[in-house]
C-alpha cells in the first residue's frame, strides 16, 4: 500500500527476462529484500546485500528462501571475490553515494565477463527539474546523457532504457479519462490525506484497479526522447 511497489516490483520482473536459468546473482542495496526473494523464487541463486545491519535483520524475518541469503556490505568494497556473480542488480543505488565511481567498479570486479550488471536511478530532469537535488538522501543525479557517458566510462556495453508509467496508454473512453483525472486529483496535497480505501474504491469503480499503480502499469521504452521524459532510468551494462 503505497506509491513506489508497483514500479519497484516491475524492475524486478524486467531484471528476471535478463538473467539466464539459474544465475548466481547480486542483489546490492536490496532493501526490504523483496526483490532479492522473488529474483531467488524464480530460480536464481541470490546474495541480497545492504548497508544497513538493521535492514539485513529484516530481511531474514520477512523473505526467506533456500536460494537466498543476506550479507551486510559497503557497494564501494564489495567482500566478494572478483567475477564472483553471473549477475549484479542494484536498483536506486548509486545516486546516493558521492563514491558512485568506486560503487561501479566494485559491480564491474565482482561480475563474471560474460555477465551483466543491471542498474536504475532517477532521471534528474524529470525528479528535479529546475537541477537542484530535492530528495535528502540523494547526492547527485543525472540526465540521459550524463548517465549514459558515465557507465560507458566503465563498462564497454551500455543500453538504457526509461520506465514508463503506461497505466493509460493506448486507451480511450470516458472511465479511462475520468480515472486518470481522479488519479492525478488524489496526489494533489491535503485530498491524498484520503483514507486509501476510499481512494482505492473511487478507482476501483472507474477502471477495476487501485489507486496505486500495479507492476503491470509500467513498461520500458527504448526511443531517447521517451527515455528521457521517465522518471526512472533502467540501464543493462555488459563487459563485452
Amino acid at each position: 500500500d503505497n506509491p513506489w511497489w508497483g514500479e519497484h516490483v516491475h524492475r524486478y520482473e524486467v531484471a528476471l527476462s535478463y538473467l539466464s536459468p539459474g544465475s548466481s546473482v547480486l542483489d546490492i542495496a536490496c532493501g526490504s529484500g523483496f526483490g532479492s526473494y522473488l529474483l531467488a523464487k524464480n530460480g536464481h541463486t541470490v546474495n541480497g546485500a545492504d548497508l544497513s545491519e538493521e535492514t539485513i535483520l529484516q530481511c531474514n524475518q520477512e523473505f526467506q528462501h533456500p536460494q537466498l541469503k543476506y550479507t551486510k556490505a559497503d557497494a564501494t568494497k564489495l567482500p566478494f571475490p572478483d567475477e564472483h556473480y553471473d549477475a549484479v542488480v542494484s536498483f536506486e543505488t548509486i545516486e546516493h553515494t558521492r563514491q558512485y565511481l568506486e560503487v561501479l567498479q566494485e559491480f564491474k570486479r565482482v561480475v563474471k565477463k560474460n555477465g551483466i550488471i543491471l542498474i536504475s536511478t532517477p532521471n534528474i530532469l524529470v525528479n528535479s527539474p529546475d537541477g537542484v537535488v530535492r530528495n535528502p538522501y540523494h547526492t547527485q543525479e543525472w540526465n540521459y546523457r550524463e548517465l549514459n557517458d558515465l557507465l560507458l566510462a566503465t563498462y564497454p556495453s551500455v543500453k538504457i532504457y526509461g520506465q514508463s508509467y503506461s497505466r493509460y496508454n493506448g486507451k480511450s473512453g470516458i472511465k479511462n479519462k475520468l480515472a486518470k483525472l481522479t488519479e492525478n486529483t488524489l496526489y494533489l496535497r491535503g485530498i491524498r490525506k484520503l483514507p486509501l480505501g476510499i481512494q482505492n474504491g473511487l478507482m476501483q469503480s472507474l477502471i477495476n484497479k487501485p489507486m496505486y499503480p500495479l507492476a503491470s502499469d509500467y513498461s520500458m521504452v527504448s526511443e531517447q526522447k521517451e527515455i528521457e521524459a521517465c522518471k526512472t532510468f533502467f540501464a543493462v551494462c555488459r563487459l563485452k
